[in-house]
């Protein structure tokens, strides 16, 4: 199993820079980040040439692209737009999955409900574009443990749907994350990794989020992970970097790095 690094820890920088920072640390994969606010690398509705331009680059900094980070509010017209476009963008990528949150709101039916029938509308983009639409289930969402997760694929029922596993949301919500992913693990089309001190939702500073700055059994996550049919990358993503300098990320980066390789990668074939 392979490490990749979300380009949101680069937020407030460019993608060249990022790319750099994230491969001269070792990882091979990236999450492109198109997330508001956060981490603006990839925009929709560009040419597909400037799309080919954006996958050469990543290319040429011995990177793949394991998705496209599209957290966005999926229940408004404009949301929807902007990720449509996004899946659009995905096959001149070269993108396999693209990841989001549901939205919604925690143990609210009419809002589950709803989260469902949104994601649903948006399956013809996902197939048209072969681009599986990867969810994450997140704190404070409609889909944000074990059993809501398990619900939302039963309902959605489509190949086109997955999930985008981040261990420190279900350890957020009292689960055990090491227990989650066995049964979780049939749905799981992309997986996220970091730290955590706490069980409380909101999440820590960034010393605390670094892998072995937290609290999480993560020799134990990784070894759930690596049972994972087809799972091939683990991606490292860290939030509340957006204003360090790009030396400061680097290092958060690096150590991250040199934590989780002998987890995940050693003695393992690129």
């Amino acid at each position: 199993m392979l490490l990749g690094c979300s380009t949101i820890l680069y937020g407030g920088h460019s993608l060249e820079r990022a790319l750099t920072g994230i491969r001269d640390a070792g990882y091979v994969a990236i999450e492109l980040c198109s997330i508001l606010g956060m981490a603006e690398h990839l925009l929709p509705g560009l040419p597909e040439s400037e799309y080919h331009r954006l996958a050469d680059l990543i290319g040429e900094h011995d990177l793949f692209i394991e998705s496209i980070g599209a957290s966005g509010n999926l229940l408004s017209e404009e949301g929807r737009v902007r990720f449509v476009a996004l899946l659009e963008a995905a096959p001149h990528l070269g993108a396999p999955a693209i990841t989001t949150g549901t939205g919604g709101r925690s143990d609210d039916e009419e809002s589950f409900r709803r989260v469902v029938a949104a994601i649903r509308d948006l399956i013809p983009a996902a197939e048209a574009n072969g681009c599986v639409i990867s969810i994450k289930p997140h704190v404070n969402t409609a889909v944000y443990n074990t059993p809501t997760s398990l619900r939302f694929i039963e309902e959605i029922n489509s190949p086109w749907v997955r999930l985008n596993v981040d261990p420190s949301h279900l350890y957020r919500v009292d689960e055990d994350p090491e227990d989650s992913i066995p049964q979780l693990a049939p749905y799981i089309k992309t997986a996220r990794i970091r730290d955590t001190l706490s069980r409380e939702k909101p999440i820590g500073p960034v010393e605390t989020q670094i892998p072995g700055g937290g609290a999480m059994h993560l020799n134990a996550i990784a070894e759930a992970f690596k049972a994972v049919p087809g799972l091939r990358y683990v991606t490292l993503e860290i939030v509340g970097t957006k204003n360090m300098a790009a030396e400061e990320v680097d290092r958060v980066v690096r150590r991250s790095y040199d934590y989780l390789y002998p987890l995940f990668e050693e003695g393992q074939q690129r």
